[in-house]
């Protein structure tokens, strides 16, 4: 011990922890149109946090074309809900999803030196444009991408015609094992949706759902999504996966659909209905995800409020007919919309304008715990137990002491009758039990808390019980005979 004489001071730490509070995200695997882009700035397979539409286009390329799921994610999220941040894992390789052959455009005439190639899948870097008279490449030309397409400015040593060839991005080349990925032991790297658990360590963040549009109504997908959604940073954290039904299934097929792929999970959402807005065609589980962080928004980031009955940003709901051509549906709340929420999925009815419809889990109708059933139940079972995990990971291998155990009651206790009281729980407790923790646990240090949540449930639906007063008119009968 150091030899002391004089006065002297320090501190200690308090009897209270206090709560690390989250901010949540959405993560999306998917495509990008990043043959847009310079070379150095093509990211994939690399999970990239974007939080402004600014880095999203500079990340990720504009959003002229929505066949590219992420370029949807950043239309829908910044362009039409206002809400961030999206951790978006781009698996689109120029090199690797791109046409065998080239494509040949003859004789494009051009005015005032210019013309516009309606296509947004040209790869820049194989585009080659000649002089239509002698077969020379323009090395002088120019292109721009606008929202029509690529614009070419060239100036032909004679006429007014190049011909132009180059090679196409073409999307039906990626794969879902792609979106699945993995984890190289060789060379250590992630890949795909593996890149889940990169996001708490990079960003201090964890997403709120994970979302895999293009694939996710392929069983294997599913599958490995709602596995993924219970065991982030290997059982550390959780979220809910959100799965698209087939867009060429009836609303009466997905019921039949969920239980032969196997979708029938606590965490898992299930949703019906592409989303159609100004003739352009969405994935609907973008748009339940911006809509639900929007909810949360509302109410101190946390997920008490269920997104079912708030205004989507659509003008239609559609299905892709025999035909393979989307078809504009309109679900009669009480015998569709409501037949595929009990049958747990999710939809979209228009109801004085359109909104969201439904909070069932995809285990519905066969959720027989009440823990189960509905996603709000799911996203505050799942917020409260991501902030506990990462609040008292500083207490892990700390002596077990009796102050430990009323310093971490006591904490978690003030946090939790704070969200009592902000209205987010009807009650809500923490609780170290004997029965949980038995001599052999303590002895190994195993120390379990039991967390009681009172969930506040939703009002589902409403009753107006009508009757006939017959008191009214015996008062008014009594009435006439004075």
């Amino acid at each position: 011990m150091a030899y002391k004489h004089g006065t002297y001071q320090s501190e200690t730490a308090s009897d209270l922890i206090l709560p690390v509070t989250l901010d949540y995200g959405h993560f999306i695997v998917g495509m990008a149109p990043i043959h847009k882009l310079k070379k150095e700035n093509r990211k994939t397979n690399e999970v990239v946090r974007v939080g402004t539409y600014k880095e999203a286009i500079q990340y990720f390329g504009d959003t002229y074309d929505l066949d590219f799921s992420i370029s949807q994610a950043i239309k829908i999220f910044f362009e039409l809900y206002a809400v961030a941040p999206l951790y978006i894992v781009n698996i689109l390789d120029v090199e690797k999803h791109k046409t065998d052959n080239k494509k040949t455009m003859m004789a494009i005439e051009l005015k005032s030196g210019k013309t516009v190639i309606n296509n947004h899948k040209i790869i820049t870097d194989t585009l080659v444009i000649k002089d239509n008279a002698t077969s020379l490449p323009i090395s002088d030309a120019i292109t721009i991408w606008t929202a029509e397409g690529l614009e070419i400015y060239a100036t032909p040593s004679s006429g007014n015609k190049i011909d132009i060839e180059f090679n196409e991005i073409d999307l039906s080349k990626v794969k879902k094992n792609e979106a699945i990925g993995g984890y190289d032991t060789n060379t250590m790297r992630r890949t795909g949706l593996e890149l889940v658990d990169e996001v708490y360590s990079k960003f201090s963040e964890l997403p709120a759902f994970i979302d895999i549009p293009d694939f996710s109504r392929e069983s294997e997908v599913a599958a490995v999504m709602e596995t993924k959604a219970g065991n982030i940073n290997t059982g550390m954290f959780e979220a809910i996966a959100l799965i698209n039904a087939p867009d060429n299934k009836r609303y009466d097929e997905i019921p039949s659909w969920k239980d032969e792929k196997n979708i029938t999970s606590k965490d898992q959402i299930v949703l019906y209905g592409n989303i159609k807005l100004a003739d352009n065609v969405y994935f609907p589980s973008l748009h339940y995800a911006a809509l639900s962080l929007k909810t949360d928004s509302e109410f101190d980031g946390i997920p008490s409020q269920t997104p079912s009955n708030y205004s989507y940003k659509m003008d239609a709901l559609a299905y892709k007919n025999a035909d393979g051509v989307f078809e504009e549906i309109r679900l009669d709340k009480e015998q569709q919309a409501n037949f595929l929420n009990k049958n747990g999925a999710i939809t979209a009815i228009n109801f004085k304008g359109w909104r969201c419809w439904g909070s069932e889990t995809a285990k519905n109708p066969l959720a027989t715990d009440p823990k189960d059933k509905f996603t709000y139940t799911r996203r505050m079972f799942k917020y409260v137990g991501n902030e506990l995990v990462i609040t008292y990971f500083n207490s892990v291998d700390q002596k077990f002491s009796l102050k430990l155990a009323e310093t971490v009651t006591k904490s978690v206790n003030i946090r939790l009758k704070g969200l009592v009281s902000a209205n987010h729980f009807l009650s809500a407790e923490a609780v170290l039990s004997e029965e949980d923790n038995t001599l052999e646990n303590v002895i190994n240090g195993d120390i379990t808390w039991t967390i009681n949540l009172g969930v506040i449930p939703a009002m589902k639906s409403m009753t107006f019980k009508k009757k006939y007063d017959v008191k009214a008119l015996e008062t008014f009968a009594q009435a006439l005979k004075q």
